[in-house]
This record gives structure tokens, sequence and C-alpha cells, in this order.
């Protein structure tokens, strides 16, 4: 089964999570933002996502609530499912 981001990742984002990123451009909420095949010169491509996920697995964010290893092994699913909305 493909992982998505509407049923499998956003759910996992708090409404505060998304609140308290939302302020730096961190668009935790949206889909086509979070799912931008655009890269830089950190990541090749899909870099919206690679650096909250990056994010994630450093225990930078969310504030407060460490994700999971499961949580963050879905989400690097969604990732490698190719990012599916």
């Amino acid at each position: 089964m493909t992982t998505s981001f509407g049923n499998d990742i956003l759910p996992m984002f708090r409404p505060g999570d998304i609140a308290c990123m939302a302020p730096k451009g961190v668009r935790l909420g949206d889909a086509d933002w979070m799912g931008d095949p655009a890269g830089n010169d950190d990541f090749a491509d899909h870099v919206n996502a690679r650096r909250v996920f990056a994010a994630l697995s450093s225990g930078f964010m969310p504030p407060g609530h460490r994700w999971s290893q499961g949580s963050l092994d879905l989400y690097a699913s969604w990732m490698g499912d190719g990012f599916q909305p």
C-alpha cells in the first residue's frame, strides 16, 4: 500500500506543530508545499520534505514531542513512495 501525505503524514503533525512552523514559512499542513519536487544546494529534490524529515529525525522538531521511530519510518516510506499527496 502506498503511503500518502494526506492519509498518513499529515495526521502525525499536531495543529500546534503546524501553527508553530507557519510563521517560519514551513507549511507542514500543505501537501503541495511538502511534496514540491524542487531541490537546492542541500538536497537534489523535494527539499521541503527532506528538510522537515531532517529536523524530525534530529529531534529538532516538533518541540517537546520527539517522533517515534515508527513515525519516522512512515515518513521515510512516504518519501520512498514518491511523495504522494
